[in-house]
């Protein structure tokens, strides 16, 4: 599971937080990243399922929570806010195409409401990321796809 973010632009910090919510899960070994394109070093052969959280640009409302199972579905022109050279739906397009992505990938966008640098998350992304971490436990004990 690969959690994205910056703790330091405020809602660009979720996917931290759902990493923060999913220590000590059984069955869940989590890596955080700083930029979407750092996700390649951790790419091999060995892994079945993909599970990547990230915050996105707010287009329908803070908190809102997409979750996208297909690479058909991550919109390459999608909301992603990037201060980086590379989007995440640019990584997972680039994954794809060097062979290396997992043959189950899930994404979990969280629409942000602030980026500021030093400002802390929303109270709606910090309640997506409690429902999010809440709904990938249940993928891993099996319960959920």
């Amino acid at each position: 599971m690969a959690c994205i973010g910056n703790l330091h632009r405020g809602d660009d910090g979720a996917g931290h937080r759902v990493a923060d919510l999913l220590s000590g899960e059984a069955g869940a070994k989590v890596i955080r990243l700083q930029t979407p394109a750092e996700l390649l070093n951790y790419l091999t052969g060995d892994i079945d399922l993909l599970v990547v959280v990230d915050a996105m640009e707010k287009f329908s409302g803070a908190g809102a929570i997409h979750r996208l199972d297909s690479i058909d579905k991550l919109s390459r022109t999608a909301a992603w806010r990037s201060t980086h050279t590379m989007t995440l739906p640019e990584i997972i397009g680039l994954a794809e195409s060097l062979n290396i992505l997992p043959p189950k990938t899930i994404v979990y966008g969280i629409e942000g409401e602030r980026f500021e640098q030093g400002s802390g998350l929303s109270e709606r992304v910090e309640k997506a990321c409690i429902s999010v971490a809440s709904e990938i436990k249940n993928l891993l004990r099996g319960c959920g796809e």
